[in-house]
């Protein structure tokens, strides 16, 4: 009986590395090649070494960022958030978004925390009526590089400027631990089951890490929240994966004239009070519907109920069986 237990307890530790090292980190091969091959391009334009070091220097108001920002830059993400929590953006297997992301917090990788006033896109999911209600913690990070004083982002802040009305955390310059990750999601969500929302969009995950880096950060995210409905922005990408399976999906895409537009500032000449979510986010229509949940069939409703709650119950036994197990080592 022992025996068994612990082939069975070994095989739930491993199924993720597993799947990481035999298949892929998105479900379908041609969107994770779409991935790789945007991400080699965005290195190769605006993420090598002559670009980091052109924004040290360049001065922006009194600052120095390594990426521009800006009010309003990245508000297609709002748009796409306040209709996932109003009931409109519907997956064709788990169903209503708003039912898998309901209380989820939101960590914001790199967030230009001295750029104007700080952490500006940040400011606009917390100073966001329509949305902050639905999110229970929205952090923004950066991180605090000791190699030049001016960007000793962290410390500059602690030191000289006014406190977030958010929280904000340092993070490492690569974010390939899945221990850290695992801990840092753990310190600002209800519980290791809550549903988390993460965004690299500008910043160095999706500009700066090489291809291998990247794959290893997404593989990280994975492995350290097995039991967590994800949500991720990840530059013009919007990526899904759900506790039932162990590889994000690409569910659509953000309008790249906009928000990832590194060569003119075009979010700033938006009528924001006018555009809609469907302007600015366009569906992978294999796993996307717009539709209001409301209008969803009964049955669709149900089915979709049914495979997140045992899905989300087969993710608890595992977290209390690898429980059990670290507590039986420490005998």
């Amino acid at each position: 009986m022992k025996l068994f237990y612990n082939h069975y307890i070994l095989l739930i530790l491993f199924v993720p590395l597993f799947v990481f090292a035999n298949g892929t980190i998105i479900e379908d091969e041609e969107d994770e090649k779409l991935l790789i091959e945007n991400h080699a391009v965005e290195k190769l334009r605006f993420g090598l070494a002559n670009h980091i070091h052109y924004y040290k220097i360049k001065k922006t108001k009194n600052t120095v960022v390594e990426q521009r920002s800006g009010r309003t830059r990245l508000f297609d993400h709002n748009l796409i958030l306040r209709a996932i929590f109003q009931g409109n953006i519907i997956h064709r297997e788990y169903g209503s978004f708003s039912q898998l992301f309901e209380g989820a917090s939101f960590i914001d990788f790199g967030s230009a925390i001295l750029y104007e006033e700080g952490a500006v896109t940040v400011r606009d999911l917390y100073e966001d009526r329509i949305l902050s209600p639905h999110l229970y913690k929205i952090v923004a990070t950066d991180i605090n590089d000791t190699s030049f004083d001016h960007t000793r982002y962290i410390e500059i802040h602690m030191e000289e400027r006014e406190p977030f009305p958010f929280p904000f955390n340092e993070i490492p310059v690569l974010l390939d631990d899945p221990e850290y990750i695992r801990v840092l999601t753990k310190i600002y969500s209800k519980n290791e089951n809550s549903p988390i929302i993460f965004r690299s969009t500008n910043s160095g995950p999706d500009l700066f890490y090489t291809v291998d880096e990247m794959k290893l950060h997404f593989a990280s995210i994975l492995s350290a929240n097995p039991n967590r409905n994800i949500l991720y922005f990840f530059n013009r990408f919007v990526f899904f994966r759900s506790i039932c399976t162990n590889q994000f999906q690409l569910i659509g895409t953000i309008d790249e004239k906009i928000g990832v537009n590194h060569s003119f500032s075009a979010w700033r000449y938006v009528d924001w009070n006018r555009r809609t979510y469907k302007e600015g986010f366009h569906p992978n229509w294999r796993y996307i519907r717009f539709i209001n949940e409301t209008y969803l069939p009964i049955g669709d409703r149900a089915d979709a109920l049914i495979r997140n709650q045992s899905c989300s119950l087969k993710g608890k036994i595992r977290s209390i069986s690898n429980n059990f197990k670290k507590s039986f080592q420490k005998r």
